[in-house]
């Protein structure tokens, strides 16, 4: 690309040349109309004038060159530039005058032409340098409003006015700030600085937001209430406006800190319920002192446990895990933010009966959270005989220990895909849940407690940061089927639970969350391209590639045949489930050890209906694929059929 604008082979430098000798010129000729109307008197003959003009000119040329006043840039003229064609023009003016003591009398001008000559000349050059940097200005702020983004700020408070003048010091190429949105009824429809509020709770605000034009919304509200920032997202969710949000004061202060930087809206934000309250200072009773073992300690809810249990200063922490990376990052991550505590960062499977029994030799730990497993569905479908020896003959090992050991109180962490299992991983979780039964069953000083709960946002291999990772990449996003749905909660929800069902519980119970309403997976997606600036279907396509092995549509929390109590917490229940005995681990285990050697998928999918007759066949399991194919083409095709946004 050429560095200047050109027309033909002139450069801009060139045209100001010629145009403002052009300007040189007429200013002449309108001193000499101005003093002697030489049109109606005829004074002077033309070819005196062109003469007299033409050496006014070549002066002129001659300075402008000297001087490179061609060469300075008109859109960003400023005062020293004015000063210095007032100062040019007057030379020319002044050598012009003294030619007339070496050119014939005939060609003589008065005193009076050159100085009229010389304010006109300057004028109409200064008002032309002003009218080209008017235009270029105008040219410029047209670009810019052009490019600007339609903002609003929520929250008419410190933190607002704060980004408020960031923005109008650094941003305003970027942003034109429309107004406040505030649910504050003494600042609604008031100026604060120039800038209007508007209501935000209101059931016009979509159609405010439409006629604005907004493209932008940040929120900087630290009095925000999550239940509030739920519902104002789900007015607007479906409007693709891009939504961020600024934490703190701090970080608009921070010097390193640029708009860029600001943090995207969580999904959690957007869950259509109340945010779960537990009781923490009976937990922090039970747990302060005791020596607490945490299986899958590396993993998303084990992680969390942790981090719990060191917040409630539990006396030692032993944290046993197979994945070496992810273990090491808890460990750093521990010994950096609770220095106080005792951790055992411990790197084993709990496959391996010896090294666990030499854990629990060596600390006689107190409790047992347990939250190994493996728990991806289409991979276990694959490698059954990992997900029997890892989620059944792994709990029963530590169960064993457990009892063994004398422990306080056993806790396993299962999963609502243990309810009506139509997959390899949800029967093995609900064995699982079976063999702790069974030994809570018998008489001993270890209570065995089984919690229960839905997908949780954000834990490793969810959907949640699996769409995120396909929303980087540029999609699509793939969802299995329009019509799936999934109960939700967050991995501090979830731990919370288990913490809480720990306390409360007698033996033998299966704690079930009340996780309010399922989501529908397609909301979720689409909610969360929006929430990253897309338009679904426009922007970012959506994929449906149909159930996987061992998937289901619907999940249940208990079975039908449940009887459901109710705890002295309204988002806590149990579900009493027949006690099984003893004999019937013992059972399980003998004959899921026969298989040991085997692995083909049909063999282990018989076993385990003999042992759990709830778990459904794949032959239910394919008699349902057709009906659901055929649900997820119609749906897909309603969608790229459907018309277009502008």
């Amino acid at each position: 690309m050429k560095k200047y604008l050109h027309l033909g082979n002139v450069r801009p430098s060139q045209i100001v040349l010629f145009s403002d000798q052009f300007l040189i010129a007429f200013g002449l000729i309108t001193a000499l109309f101005a003093q002697y109307r030489i049109l109606s008197y005829n004074l002077f003959p033309l070819k005196t004038i062109l003469i007299r003009v033409a050496i006014h000119v070549s002066i002129g040329i001659i300075a402008w060159i000297v001087f490179k006043m061609y060469k300075r840039v008109i859109r960003y003229f400023h005062s020293n530039d004015y000063l210095n064609i007032i100062l040019v023009v007057f030379l020319i003016h002044s050598i012009s005058f003294l030619f007339r003591f070496i050119l014939p009398e005939k060609l003589l001008l008065s005193p009076e032409i050159f100085l009229i000559s010389f304010f006109v000349t300057t004028m109409y050059i200064v008002f032309s340098r002003l009218i080209i940097s008017y235009m270029f200005s105008l040219l410029r702020t047209t670009k810019r409003q052009l490019n600007q983004k339609a903002l609003m700020i929520y929250g008419a408070g410190e933190l607002g006015f704060i980004l408020k003048n960031s923005i109008a010091s650094y941003y305003e190429e970027n942003f034109k700030l429309i107004g406040f949105l505030d649910d504050d009824k003494t600042k609604i429809g008031r100026m604060i600085q120039g800038t209007e509020v508007f209501n935000a709770n209101t059931g016009k605000l979509v159609d405010l937001l439409k006629k604005k034009g907004i493209t932008d919304i940040i929120i900087a509200s630290k009095s925000l209430t999550p239940t509030r920032k739920a519902k104002f997202l789900q007015d607007i969710i479906n409007l693709n406006i891009r939504i961020k949000e600024i934490a703190s004061v701090d970080d608009l202060l921070n010097s390193n800190f640029t708009l860029d930087k600001l943090s995207t809206i969580d999904i959690n934000d957007l869950m259509n319920r109340d945010p779960i309250e537990l009781y923490d200072a009976h937990v922090a009773d039970d747990l302060e002192g005791k020596k607490v073992m945490v299986t899958g300690a590396a993993g998303s809810i084990g992680s969390e446990i942790v981090r719990k249990l060191a917040e409630h200063n539990a006396g030692l922490i032993i944290c046993v895990d197979f994945s070496e990376s992810a273990l090491y990052d808890v460990q750093q991550e521990m010994l950096q933010k609770h220095k106080n505590v005792q951790f055992q960062f411990v790197l084993a499977d709990i496959r391996d009966e010896e090294k666990i029994a030499r854990i629990f030799e060596k600390n006689h730990p107190d409790a047992v959270f347990h939250a190994a497993a493996y728990k991806h569905v289409p991979l276990m479908e694959e490698f059954p005989w990992e997900a029997v020896q890892t989620n059944v003959v792994g709990t029963w090992k530590l169960a064993k220990l457990s009892l063994n050991y004398k422990v306080q109180k056993f806790i396993l962490i299962s999963s609502d895909k243990a309810v009506n299992p139509t997959s390899i991983m949800g029967a093995t979780k609900r064995l699982a849940e079976i063999i702790v039964q069974s030994y809570s069953s018998k008489l001993s000083a270890t209570r065995f407690i089984t919690t229960r709960f839905g997908n949780v946002l954000g834990s490793n291999g969810s959907v949640v940061p699996l769409f995120k990772k396909q929303i980087f990449n540029g999609g699509p996003v793939c969802v299995t089927h329009p019509e799936m749905t999934r109960y939700f909660m967050t991995i501090p929800e979830a731990c919370q639970l288990v913490l809480e069902a720990s306390v409360m519980a007698g033996g033998g119970e299966v704690f079930v969350f009340d996780m309010g309403k399922p989501v529908k997976i397609l909301d979720l997606a689409n909610n969360m391209i929006r929430l990253a600036g897309y338009i679904p279907g426009i922007d970012m396509q959506v994929k449906f590639v149909g159930l996987r092995p061992g998937e289901k549509l619907y999940e249940d929390l208990f079975s039908k045949d449940a009887d459901m109590k109710e705890t002295h917490h309204e988002k806590i229940m149990i579900s009493k489930e027949n006690l099984h005995d003893i004999s019937e681990s013992e059972k399980i285990i003998e004959k899921l050890q026969d298989l040991e050697g085997f692995y083909n998928p049909e063999l282990f999918q018989k076993v385990i209906k003999e042992l759990l007759p709830e778990y459904k066949s794949e032959e239910f399991k394919t008699s349902k694929s057709l009906e659901v194919e055929k649900k997820a083409a119609l749906v897909e095709s309603e969608i790229q059929n459907s018309p277009k946004l502008n």
